[in-house]
């Protein structure tokens, strides 16, 4: 019995560590998370506009021949998944591995190239024989324009220089802190009937514009600056799930390391009862072992 006292309190004692570790990670990942809504929701709105005006834009961009808006016979596509560095933030790998593994089972194995933005997605692709054709890992899930930029440069490339036919982007859209959504979209080529989708129905009057100094330098600015944009709020997004999931999940580990504090603690105090019990006993008898000798 001595001895199951014992690791019952060593066994309290890791547990009780153990929350102070899950409590301050959770603190880190909330104050993350906070950061990381700032920078969402200040981009929301700017990537919301551009993508208006290249709506609006778009069937001039389509007249002009524009080398992103031209929709070529697909021979090979490219996904690109967003997944986080680190674990320890609940479903949110998981899903996105999930869906990403369906997608590529539709596809005959060698046509769709894959590109890991995250070390998760990275390490488990990897063991699984997907041709895996580029990686951006150790972000941390802090936002970075630079490498917002070198992404979206890198997709830009492969597009323009053949290397694949269409690109779509597979992450996690922030609603709440508890609800996140996956989505799976097309990058590039550019569509412009799903830009035109994303325009208000109120907001669909057409505008004659006035190119200066071209059309063409219009464009040469404009379509980079958008597909900078979108990599950008993609980024926040994900990230932003990411620090919200990861906080959820320390909370609920939290309460679990109280559920079973309490529940160590009743089996050791039941235990000790137990045990100042029978030292009683062995006392009491020993007395009367002495009185009757």
């Amino acid at each position: 019995m001595p001895e199951s006292l014992k690791v019952l309190r060593r066994r309290v004692r890791t547990v009780r560590n153990t929350k102070q570790i899950t409590r301050a990670m959770e603190m880190v990942s909330a104050s993350k998370l906070r950061r990381a809504q700032a920078s969402l929701f200040v981009a929301r709105p700017y990537i919301r506009n551009m993508e208006i005006l290249l709506a609006r834009l778009a069937p001039e961009a389509d007249a002009a021949g524009h080398p992103l808006f031209v929709q070529r016979r697909v021979k090979r596509s490219t996904l690109v998944v967003f997944t986080a560095d680190r674990g320890l933030c609940g479903s949110y790998n998981a899903t996105i591995i999930r869906i990403a593994e369906s997608h590529l089972r539709d596809l005959p194995r060698g046509r769709m190239d894959l590109i890991c933005v995250g070390r998760r997605g990275h390490q488990y692709f990897s063991k699984r024989a997907w041709p895996i054709v580029g990686r951006f890992t150790d972000m941390g899930g802090v936002l970075n324009l630079e490498q917002s930029r070198s992404l979206s440069d890198y997709l830009r490339d492969r597009f323009l220089y053949g290397e694949t036919d269409e690109i779509y982007l597979l992450y996690t859209s922030f609603v709440s802190t508890s609800v996140h959504k996956v989505v799976f979209e097309k990058f590039l080529d550019l569509d412009e009937s799903a830009l035109a989708a994303k325009v208000p129905a109120d907001d669909r009057a057409p505008i004659e514009y006035i190119f200066e100094p071209s059309r063409e330098r219009v464009f040469e600015k404009l379509v980079p600056a958008y597909l900078e944009a979108k990599v950008f709020i993609t980024l926040a997004e994900s990230f932003t799930s990411e620090h919200a999931s990861r906080m959820l999940a320390m909370n609920s580990a939290s309460n679990n390391c109280d559920e079973m504090r309490d529940t160590l603690t009743l089996r050791l105090n039941k235990a000790r009862q137990g045990t100042i019990t029978g030292d009683l006993l062995d006392i009491v008898g020993g007395a009367e072992a002495l009185q009757k000798g």
